[in-house]
């Protein structure tokens, strides 16, 4: 652009909005592009900026480029702002046109006082001109209130959209489930896809067996998998996922844990139809279906328990170290790592804290010998539990009381919910909801009556002991038994200034024994599952108790079947 430019016309910057769904004119990008610099051209205008925002709310008002293109009058580098129609500036009225104006006006938005010259705007469609002085004003203002009022009533709408889809039991809109596609008896209906289907099937099962949802989403990048939106593409379309614009195609989605968890938690894999991950439900209130389940009711209360409970500890692996990530610090609470070097005559195996090496967190805490160490917790371990069966934690599912019971529980919820998102508003939304709910209460009361067991958790014997287990476990299978337990082991070498390291865990441990020998003290915390069996005692009323033995001399540290420790 010349300096001969600048003198024949006004500096002009131009902006474009739009929308996230397109309304009834349609309008596209480079459309409203043309109209604008047609604008300029008639008028002698030099566009000297272009400013779009492309899929962008008018209700959001922290824009990008409409901010920039304010920027650019209010730092002085347009004369003239120019924008397709004012209902795309904003969708909220006289609070965004206040200020709008002030910009126009030159005025500093806290004092009212004009701080630099005044600028054009300019309504491409509605014809609106701010030379036009009060008359502009007044248009103005009413076209942005138009706007707002616009907005409320597609929210409106939206709204009771889906109030009528959910009523007639249709999708009220979305990607097709991954593990589904669309039968073609119906665009409602939903069959297993071929390929998907087993897919996460296979998820499931692996995630209930123990693997981290982490794990499995890197395994699905490293198999290749494809993402549910590049599955989706190609499926439907037989080709790649492509820029809308360009046409290009696009790199291929990674598997993440955060997508696979919204996955596995959505009630969707049992063929229900959602909106918003909220069950639809009919008048009963039973849930409205969309196709035949991907797992069963058992699996998916199974699924939810692990995605929902306490997250397994990561480990590091180690598969020469017997407790490798399962013996921790009595002095600053960090893990110790198995280490080991060999010089000439001889090799050295031994734990040091992770605090020390790796935290920089100043503990002194001396590194014991990784023979002694091991030595120690075998006796401690079969000393105490060595007798004890080895239980199994399994999920059991409730009966269909129970189930039941949870289901109204949740379609009360939604109700409320609903109600307070306002679904059900005047006298007639009162009275459906009114009857909806009453019946549900009915229904409530009629399943309390009656005897039911609840699902969870419950620990079941393998029919093998500790004892058992471990006799028969290589090194990685024992460092299993001791993590699955749940039991705590912290050791550290044995000196003089080696400080109690006894303190309380209130619901998390119960009982607490202590070994020392060979330059080692050990600590073995039992869960309150174990305490009480090997105790006989209320774990609730169980306070650590601390039995000191004496230095091992190739005596079993507890030659008598440890009943009180």
């Amino acid at each position: 652009m010349t300096p001969i430019d600048l003198l024949r016309g006004k500096r002009t910057s131009l902006y474009v909005r739009l929308s996230r769904a397109s309304d009834d004119r349609n309008l596209s990008r480079q459309g409203m592009v043309d109209d604008l610099r047609a604008l300029c051209a008639a008028r002698g205008f030099v566009e000297v900026a272009l400013h779009v925002d492309d899929g962008r709310s008018g209700a959001v008002r922290d824009r990008p480029e409409f901010r920039a293109w304010l920027a650019d009058a209010i730092e002085g580098r347009a004369d003239v702002l120019v924008a397709w129609h004012v209902d795309r500036l904003s969708r909220e009225g006289l609070n965004v046109a206040a200020i709008i104006l002030d910009v126009i006006e030159g005025k500093d938005p806290t004092t009212g006082r004009e701080v630099r010259p005044p600028v054009r705007l300019i309504g491409y469609d509605d014809r609106l001109d701010s030379a036009d002085a009060e008359g502009f004003r007044l248009n103005f203002v009413i076209k942005a209130e138009q706007a707002r009022a616009e907005l409320a009533r597609m929210k409106s709408r939206s709204r009771a959209r889906v109030q009528r889809m959910r009523k007639d039991k249709r999708s009220t809109g979305g990607l097709t489930p991954y593990g589904y596609q669309r039968a073609p008896r119906g665009p409602m209906e939903l069959e297993h896809d071929p390929v998907s289907a087993p897919i996460i099937q296979d998820v499931v099962r692996r995630v209930i067996g123990g693997e981290s949802i982490a794990s499995v989403a890197r395994d699905l990048n490293a198999r290749g998998v494809l993402s549910p939106r590049d599955h989706a593409a190609l499926r439907d379309t037989g080709e790649p996922r492509k820029n809308k614009e360009t046409r290009e195609p696009l790199p291929p989605q990674r598997w993440t844990d955060e997508t696979l968890r919204r996955m596995l938690t959505n009630p969707v894999l049992l063929g229900w139809l959602t909106d918003d991950r909220k069950v639809v439900r009919d008048n009963d209130g039973a849930p409205v279906l969309r196709g035949e389940a991907l797992i069963s009711k058992e699996d998916w209360g199974a699924l939810q328990g692990v995605i929902t409970g306490a997250k397994r500890p990561k480990h590091r692996s180690a598969p020469d170290a017997m407790l490798s990530g399962e013996v921790f610090c009595p002095e600053c609470g960090e893990v110790l790592h198995f280490h080991w070097s060999v010089k000439p005559t001889q090799e050295y195996r031994y734990y040091r804290c992770s605090g020390r090496t790796r935290r920089e967190n100043g503990c002194k805490a001396g590194a014991p010998r990784a023979e002694r160490v091991e030595r120690l917790t075998e006796d401690a371990l079969l000393g105490v539990v060595g007798d004890l069966d080895v239980m199994r934690k399994v999920y059991v599912p409730g009966d269909d009381i129970a189930a039941q019971l949870a289901d109204v529980a949740e379609r009360m919820r939604e109700l409320r919910e609903d109600r307070q998102a306002g679904l059900y508003r005047g006298e007639q939304g009162t009275a459906e909801f009114r009857e909806m709910y009453s019946n549900l209460e009915r229904l409530r009361d009629e399943l309390t009556a009656k005897p039911s067991r609840s699902e969870g958790w419950e620990y079941v014997s393998t029919g093998q002991t500790y004892r058992d287990v471990w006799e028969s476990s290589d090194t990685a299978g024992r460092r299993t038994l001791i993590r699955d337990s749940g039991i705590r082991l912290e050791a550290i070498k044995a000196t003089g200034d080696v400080s109690p390291g006894l303190f309380e865990r209130p619901g998390e441990y119960a009982v607490c024994c202590t070994l020392a020998g060979d330059g080692v003290r050990l600590w073995m915390y039992l869960p309150p599952n174990l305490s009480e069996r090997v105790t006989g005692k209320d774990t609730a009323a169980i306070r650590f108790v601390q039995r000191p033995l004496p230095p091992l001399q190739g005596q079993p540290a507890f030659p008598d079947k440890a009943v009180a420790i």
